[in-house]
């Protein structure tokens, strides 16, 4: 027995593995500070981690052994260093990462295209003139990453818009309204042009602040980082109609000088030049730093925006006013005032949502105060769809992608006594219509010169007409090119290869993208079937629809005529 016992005891000694080690560390960038959003892994095991905010990561359950550990981070060259792991079970490093000279070199080597028609663009607004007709006030409130089902007006029961739905009631609600991208800067460009993106070189993904890894990378790439000053921006036109023209919220069109909302004809701008996940996140009154980045608390952007609305309606300035409200919400990341917190079914999300509604009544409040509700257009959409923590609805996908949840966004439009009351309207529509829309709102011309890709979908909303548009295309994020077109029924995505992420992620890692082609009827499907061999006649014509879009983009990118 005891000889058993010992048997048994021995071959489990042998035959026992060596207990797992923990690597642990912190990982800086070149400039010293820490490398949130790193990438570590042991090379060779499926081992791995991504570095939190300060840096910081912890691998568990290594084998000891002599190993590389490797490091890669957007914009730094990557770190292959090797480490001895033993029986200790823990070891701590510190990894500090270099330059990405290969990146830097590309970057120093490229040029910001150049402005073709600032003379063109002069000569148009110096032909606009006051018609002495009397003009609505406009308002368009832009929320960042609102999806189409987090509104109750659009179907969701967790979350409380009483404000938004009112709006609803009082005007016409879309269930085709697009975005001009599933990402933020490419729709703000085509709001305010009413162009695709591709012609404002806007389309590629984001802008970031200047001088920063990721505007390296954007150079590196090719990708300017700026609105082009030659792009007539709606602010512009409409002042030179008259209109007092402000903006409180979110820009995201460039931050150096001459692409700044002063520079592009915004004549008062209170908010953030980017999204509120970027750095150095100031808030400025006009070209001035209101509050320096060091005392911006992100429970309290919506409420110091909202003020700023509400300031420009009750000015004592009484000219017809255009105000542009883009909100930072609900932009990651979510923070919500702590008076506010905790009250809604929808949980941290939909307190960051309600409190957006709120704000909603606050602006429409302080127009009814001022005299302007009746003599005001006010439009509220969504730059592209939800994210992650949002709802698309029944809508396929999300931000970042060309299906429905990525592009179709909530729009209501309401006009007392213009508009019909709580009506539905079902065309389809792209967020660069509000330009044009407005613009003949206002009497003006439309600019001859370039291509103008919005329409007036006043008919549309008020039901005199269907859509002006035959066909809608979608315009990836990354590689800013057309990948999808719908129809009034169908939906064509071609082949999606999109390998654009290698350049904004150091070394020999991509994240493939290979969704099959698919055409999709949007009517009855949420683009889970794919009918090509069923309606072959459907598919071509939509394919040379999108090949001849793509063709003449490629002929003429910048759109000139």
């Amino acid at each position: 027995m005891r000889l058993a016992l010992f048997i048994a005891g021995l071959v489990a000694a042998v035959c026992a593995p060596a207990a797992a080690a923990d690597v642990s560390g912190q990982v800086t960038g070149p400039g010293g500070r820490p490398a949130a959003g790193a990438r570590v892994y042991v090379e060779g095991l499926l081992r791995g981690a991504v570095t939190d905010g300060e840096g910081r990561f912890t691998i568990s359950g290594i084998m000891p052994g002599n190993r590389y550990l490797v490091v890669e981070s957007l914009g730094a060259a990557r770190a292959r260093m090797p480490v001895a792991l033993t029986n200790e079970r823990a070891l701590s490093i510190a990894v500090q990462l270099q330059p990405n000279a290969a990146l830097a070199q590309a970057a120093r080597a490229y040029r910001e295209p150049q402005p073709e028609r600032l003379a063109q663009k002069q000569e148009y607004l110096g032909r606009l003139r006051q018609t002495g007709a009397a003009l609505p006030n406009i308002v368009i409130i832009l929320f960042d990453d609102l999806g189409w089902g987090d509104l109750g007006a659009y179907g969701n029961r967790l979350i409380a818009t009483p404000h938004m739905d009112r709006l609803a009631r009082d005007g016409v609600r879309m269930t085709e309204f697009y975005a001009a991208s599933p990402v933020c800067t490419p729709s703000r460009a085509a709001l305010l042009t009413g162009r695709y993106p591709q012609r404002a070189l806007s389309a590629n993904h984001v802008f970031f602040p200047e001088g920063s890894p990721a505007h390296v990378l954007r150079s590196a790439a090719g990708f300017p980082n700026a609105i082009m000053r030659d792009e007539i921006l709606l602010p512009e036109a409409l002042a030179r109609l008259g209109y007092r023209t402000a903006m409180a919220g979110k820009w995201h069109l460039g931050d150096r000088p001459g692409h700044l909302p002063n520079d592009l004809g915004f004549e008062s701008f209170y908010g953030v030049h980017f999204s509120n996940d970027m750095q150095p996140l100031n808030i400025y009154r006009n070209r001035q730093v209101a509050i320096a980045a060091d005392q911006v608390r992100q429970d309290q952007l919506t409420r110091l925006t909202t003020d700023a609305a509400v300031a420009e309606i009750g000015a004592a300035d009484r000219r017809p006013l255009f105000l542009y409200v883009p909100f930072t919400g609900p932009h990651v990341p979510h923070a919500i005032d702590p008076a506010l917190a905790n009250r809604s079914e929808g949980g941290l999300y939909g307190d960051v949502v309600e409190e957006l509604d709120a704000s909603i009544g606050r602006i429409r409040a302080a127009l009814r105060a001022a005299g302007r509700e009746q003599n005001t257009l006010f439009i509220l959409t969504s730059d592209n769809g939800a994210d992650r923590r949002g709802s698309s609805g029944p809508l396929r996908g999300m931000k970042q992608e060309t299906f429905e949840g990525g592009m179709r966004v909530p729009m209501i439009a309401a006009w007392p006594g213009r508009l019909p009351r709580g009506q539905v309207r079902e065309g389809m529509a792209m967020i660069f219509d509000l330009m044009p829309t407005l613009l003949n709102i206002g009497r003006a011309p439309l600019p001859q010169d370039r291509i103008l890709d919005g329409r007036d979908i006043l008919p549309l909303l008020s039901g005199r007409a269907r859509s002006p548009h035959e066909h809608l295309f979608y315009t990836a994020a990354w590689s800013g090119r057309a990948e999808a077109v719908r129809d009034s029924r169908y939906k064509y995505r071609a082949p999606v290869f999109d390998q654009l992420y290698l350049p904004f992620y150091p070394g020999d890692f991509a994240i493939p993208v290979n969704d099959p082609a698919m055409l999709t009827d949007l009517l009855r499907d949420r683009e889970a079937h794919d009918l090509s061999a069923r309606h072959p006649a459907v598919l071509q014509r939509l394919q040379r629809a999108l090949a001849q879009f793509q063709a003449e983009s490629a002929r003429n990118p910048r759109g000139w005529r």
